[in-house]
């Protein structure tokens, strides 16, 4: 088990000045922070408002002597100076995730590090328990809640930092790569950057919905060249509601979440494409094109497909103020192998949606908390490329029109 000795990081602490935007490396989801001079990783959440640290010797009592030294987070362990022996007996907050993961933890001050800035007594989660409600083994990670605060959270991350003057707004954005796995690029905390896009109102003031939620129309799927895809298409069977539906803006989310009929449409549609396009699909049935992992549960694609698939298109925003947000196969496959690729699209369980890593692979993302507003950029590869037809694999012909425009 490692000790700290200090608390303290080399140097003396940093005098606060006014407040500049702050760039964190986002690498496959997770940031860096230091805490007590101890380096340390955390999940950006925008689906969260709490933040957390897992605590080192609860988790190795549990996992074993070095088992800390495995874990993708890190675990922050009490320095001498500035010692818990009372941690197992303080007040504890739970949480749920809608994965089935459960954590508890504590309240614990630290002396928190970030690019240029040390600031001193600052408050975060030490996670002492977790389980998962199905019986699995809990993912154990270190969380970094970037959502808009709850009645029952008395003071969020971004809110410490600006009453602490270390960041002067709510307002951060989220800058990813157009690949997964995950999503990696960089998170700017009090982003004041000019968004030439228009706003969208979210709607986590809800008195029923405390997380950053859009109006949502349901899917439209668009084929390789920009044929729209609607219910009444004989291969897109998809649901006849046209009401708006709350959509969660994740950064924490692997998935978009579909309806099972939404989910059966984007399906039927890929293989209509593939036929059409002459491309010999040698399958006993649609389960060996795309089908879900019995180890991870999440679905699989077989990667020849990933050209194949349909763009999603949603629309955002009140009726009054609507954009078009589009995400493209590029951006719906990640983890590939030689065979398959994981396929960030999942049926909804419960019917909620979830606009996850996909949406931020497509677009440039960012939440000002204080107004209730996100801004949707897409990456500038992208406004060229929406509604064109992808390459089968590098080198090849691309593939003929389909639909109305074939004729």
């Amino acid at each position: 088990m490692h000790i700290p000795i200090s608390a303290a990081p080399v140097g003396a602490l940093l005098t606060l000045t006014e407040a500049q935007p702050i760039s964190l490396p986002l690498r496959k989801e997770y940031v860096p922070l230091i805490l007590d001079g101890q380096s340390l990783n955390f999940r950006a959440d925008s689906g969260s408002a709490r933040s957390f640290a897992i605590y080192g010797p609860s988790y190795e009592a549990l996992k074993g002597e070095g088992s800390c030294g495995r874990t993708r987070s890190g675990c922050y362990f009490c320095p001498t100076d500035n010692p818990c022996g009372d941690i197992l007996s303080r007040k504890r907050w739970n949480v749920k995730f809608a994965d089935g993961h459960q954590f508890e933890y504590v309240e614990h001050n630290v002396t928190l590090v970030i690019p240029n800035k040390t600031v001193p007594n600052f408050k975060i989660g030490l996670a002492v328990a977790y389980s998962n409600i199905h019986g699995t083994d809990a993912w154990v990670f270190g969380l970094l809640g970037l959502s808009i605060a709850r009645t029952n959270i008395p003071e969020t991350f971004l809110e410490q930092l600006k009453r602490r003057q270390v960041i002067s707004s709510l307002v951060y954005s989220c800058h990813a790569e157009e690949r997964g796995p995950c999503i990696s690029g960089n998170l700017t905390l009090d982003d004041s950057g000019i968004t030439e896009v228009p706003p969208v109102s979210f709607r986590g003031h809800s008195s029923q919905i405390k997380k950053i939620t859009v109006p949502l129309l349901p899917l439209t799927l668009i084929d390789p060249y920009g044929n729209r895809w609607k219910q009444k298409k004989r291969y897109a069977s998809i649901a006849v509601n046209r009401k708006t539906v709350a959509g969660y803006v994740d950064t924490g989310a692997t998935f978009i979440d579909v309806s099972n009929k939404e989910f059966e449409g984007i399906v039927n549609l890929t293989v209509s494409t593939m036929h059409q396009n002459q491309h010999e699909l040698n399958l006993q049935s649609r389960d060996e094109l795309v089908w879900k992992d019995p180890k991870t549960r999440f679905y699989m694609v077989r990667r020849e497909a990933v050209p194949y698939l349909p763009t999603l298109a949603y629309y955002v925003g009140d009726p009054t103020h609507q954009i078009e947000i589009r995400i493209q196969p590029k951006h719906l496959g990640s983890g590939c192998d030689l065979r398959s690729c994981q396929f960030d699209i999942s049926p909804s369980p419960d019917g909620n949606i979830y606009l996850g890593h996909p949406l931020f692979r497509a677009y440039d993302v960012k939440f000002d908390l204080s107004n209730y507003l996100i801004y949707f950029s897409p990456h500038r590869s992208n406004a060229a490329s929406v509604g064109q037809a992808q390459d089968a694999e590098p080198g090849t012909s691309k593939l003929p029109l389909v639909g109305p425009q074939a004729k």
